[in-house]
């Protein structure tokens, strides 16, 4: 069974460390609901880019599902939105 993680509003400098440690507890797959996503902040994009690596490391799937148009624009903003391209759910 896949677990589908669902992001908050605020991807801020608060929640970085939850995220960092809900990542870690992902045995397999890293699968992201960006739906409710408003705000994308410097420290959860690093960790995003490092869980992306890691799954690609081990083989895993790494997709971000359902991205919100503000999450879209701050991936955008800070160069990250082949973190949205399909070829990330291998």
């Amino acid at each position: 069974m896949m677990t589908v993680l669902c992001l908050p509003a605020d991807m801020g400098t608060a929640f970085a460390k939850h995220f960092l440690q809900q990542l870690r507890d992902q045995a397999t797959d890293i699968v992201l609901d960006g739906g409710a996503v408003k705000r994308l902040g410097g420290r959860c994009f690093e960790i995003l880019l490092s869980a992306q690596k890691t799954a690609h490391g081990r083989q895993a799937r790494f997709s971000i599902q359902n991205p919100s148009a503000e999450f879209q624009k701050a991936l955008e903003l800070l160069g990250g939105t082949f973190l949205l391209e399909k070829e990330n759910n291998q």
